[in-house]
């Protein structure tokens, strides 16, 4: 998540200085680079902008965050925040806090909007389903198997495609196509279908696979797999 000072210049990086920023943790996938991280009590972080869209999660602690619109938000466990490409903000951490920082690549960007209208503001994800994604979100990166990157992307797309309208999924029959997704499964032991893969094999959007595929057997399909 490379950053940048905004036009009335300072310094060309943030100022982390000494134990202020620690990287805990990180995992990366074609889509979306994930780093765990933990700010220090006090640190104030002056206006700056990054070169890549994020989303922030915020797993414990809180801290505050406003942008050059005018808004602010207090971001409170559990919430997830986007922010667009190049957006000036400034952050404040009162308390000591723990973060997941998913820088969001062009791959995935383009994979969220062919499928619908992606977010696009700064600010906190007001959607119910987002507490729940971002929860998900932290649990499969913790886990840190060969599943969690294509649960990892999955989640990250359905944050993106939150904002929209779409029509609830009725239980009925299970598509054909879902199926053989199913089957596709199950006949590999060691499985490293990606997606993308899946999509490509079955001519359905991966957004569409992933929430049909819960929707349907109730679990995720690194869950299922799992």
């Amino acid at each position: 998540m490379q950053s940048s000072s905004n036009a009335s210049g300072a310094h060309p990086s943030l100022p982390y200085p000494g134990e202020s920023r620690r990287i805990l943790g990180e995992l990366e996938t074609p889509g979306v680079k994930v780093e765990e991280m933990l700010y220090a009590a006090g640190l104030c972080v002056p206006r700056h902008s990054h070169d890549t869209a994020n989303l922030i999660y915020t797993i414990a602690g809180s801290h505050w965050s406003g942008h050059s619109c005018g808004g602010d938000n207090t971001c409170a466990p559990r919430t997830v925040r986007f922010l667009p490409a190049g957006e000036p903000h400034e952050n404040y951490f009162p308390v000591g806090c723990r973060c997941l920082h998913i820088e969001l690549r062009q791959p995935i960007l383009k994979l969220a909007a062919e499928h619908g209208h992606t977010i696009c503001s700064p600010g906190e994800l007001a959607q119910p389903s987002a507490v729940t994604l971002g929860a998900r979100l932290h649990r499969e990166f913790r886990r840190k198997d060969d599943l969690s990157k294509l649960d990892i992307e999955a989640v990250v797309l359905q944050l993106l495609l939150s904002g929209g309208q779409r029509p609830a999924l009725r239980r009925g029959l299970i598509p054909s196509w879902l199926l053989r997704i199913r089957e596709m499964l199950r006949e590999h032991e060691q499985p490293r279908l990606t997606l993308s893969e899946l999509s490509t094999c079955v001519g359905r959007h991966p957004v569409q696979i992933s929430r049909q595929f819960h929707h349907h057997f109730g679990c995720t399909i690194s869950e299922y797999i799992r």
